[in-house]
């Protein structure tokens, strides 16, 4: 029997950015604050596993997200 490929959890290339937009109501990726009606963010997509990309966005003056050490 054949043996499926284990799938790996996606990566987000955070230097990589679509547009700055605005996006009132979304949650911002960085700092998981709610995005207030006149805060410019920055719009981008992750692959998820198991299913179509997923749009998120980050408050343009939000630090990038740090690497999590093991």
């Amino acid at each position: 029997m054949a043996r499926t490929k284990k799938a790996e959890a996606p990566e987000l290339d955070r230097d990589v950015w679509e547009y700055l937009t605005y996006a009132p109501g979304r949650t911002c990726f960085a700092c998981s604050q709610t995005v207030e009606p006149l805060d410019p963010v920055r719009r981008g997509v992750i692959d998820r596993v198991s299913g179509a990309p997923t749009v998120i966005y980050r408050h343009d003056k939000c630090p990038k997200p740090q690497a999590v050490a093991a």
